[in-house]
């Protein structure tokens, strides 16, 4: 431990703020590396240095002094990357290209299994990909990169549940917004349904790469803590909220539908968390923030990637 320095980038975010208090818990030196996309202030009191990943020359200074990279800035979201598609690839692709030409320490790097697409079968780190969207694709794109690197990647499950007390909420992902829905409108819209997701709760991500970040460990890994499909989700937030669901046979226009197994990253021991967040409780956690009016507008943009990204965008501030 006593050599072991970490730059978290991207550590303002909402996976970041969990890792940055699993990395305190552990006593390992950290700074956090933010351009703040989606906040106007950062709180935290940790060590912080404001930047750009883009600004290489700011990056490249700083990076010489840490022994281990935590690599979590992206442009996260099929909606969201195409707001802006080439500053997608400079930030999600082309940015970990001069990572892995201008660091030779230890990465811990998020992917998704959102790169698996649409696939039938329970699906392993060597099953054939297939990227439906840009968002996937650059992801592929960063594995490719980083695959003769000291790295350990994590393709997530969708993410879902509160992370820490600093970081936003994030209500664009199926677990928080279905939850949130099911509280304000008392009724749920199920498309479907029969569409897998591989799910995990942000507490477990983070811990995940928090204690693993010094380990020797290299290559891919999924990781999630359990796979759900789309109408069993949507009982388990009605039991909890109250809320009736309306099914219908309309297609969801997002095509993904992939359950993927974990065994490698079980068998590594790289799941071996102090506590399973389970689904029912990331649902109670939203539930009790939105229902107590401790979270006032679940529709605001701050909660969403893609109206935040877009309306940035438009105003000319997105560059």
């Amino acid at each position: 431990m006593d050599n072991i320095k970490v730059l978290v980038v991207g550590g303002a975010g909402y996976i970041g703020g969990a890792v940055t208090d699993f990395l305190a818990k552990r006593n390992i030196p950290f700074t956090v590396y933010d351009n703040l996309l989606y906040e106007q202030h950062y709180l935290k009191p940790v060590d912080f240095v404001y930047g750009d990943i883009r600004d290489t020359e700011k990056l490249k200074k700083l990076l010489k002094d840490y022994t281990h990279v935590i690599w979590l800035a992206a442009i996260v979201g099929d909606a969201a990357c195409q707001v802006r598609p080439e500053l997608t690839v400079t930030i999600n692709q082309e940015s970990v290209r001069w990572l892995a030409e201008n660091y030779d320490g230890r990465i811990v790097f998020a992917s998704t299994c959102s790169v698996y697409g649409k696939n039938e079968g329970e699906l392993d780190e060597n099953s054939q990909l297939n990227p439906l969207s840009l968002y996937a694709e650059t992801k592929r794109e960063a594995e490719k990169i980083l695959a003769n690197k000291n790295a350990l990647i994590f393709r997530l499950g969708t993410v879902f549940g509160v992370s820490d007390s600093y970081s936003r909420l994030r209500m664009d992902l199926v677990v928080n917004y279905m939850t949130a829905s099911a509280v304000t409108k008392g009724k749920l819209s199920v498309f479907g349904g029969t569409q897998w997701r591989p799910l995990i709760h942000v507490l477990n991500v983070a811990e995940a790469m928090a204690y693993n970040v010094d380990k020797s460990l290299k290559g891919i890994y999924n990781l999630s803590t359990v796979n759900y499909q789309i109408k069993d989700l949507a009982k388990e937030v009605s039991e909890i909220t109250g809320c009736k669901i309306e099914y219908t046979p309309q297609e969801f226009e997002d095509q993904r539908n992939y359950h993927v197994s974990v065994k490698k990253a079980e068998n590594a021991g790289l799941l071996n968390f102090e506590k399973v967040f389970t689904v029912s409780d990331g649902v109670k956690q939203i539930y009790d923030l939105v229902s107590s009016g401790r979270v006032k507008y679940i529709e605001n943009d701050v909660y969403s990637n893609e109206k935040h990204i877009t309306n940035l965008n438009n105003n000319g501030k997105f560059n």
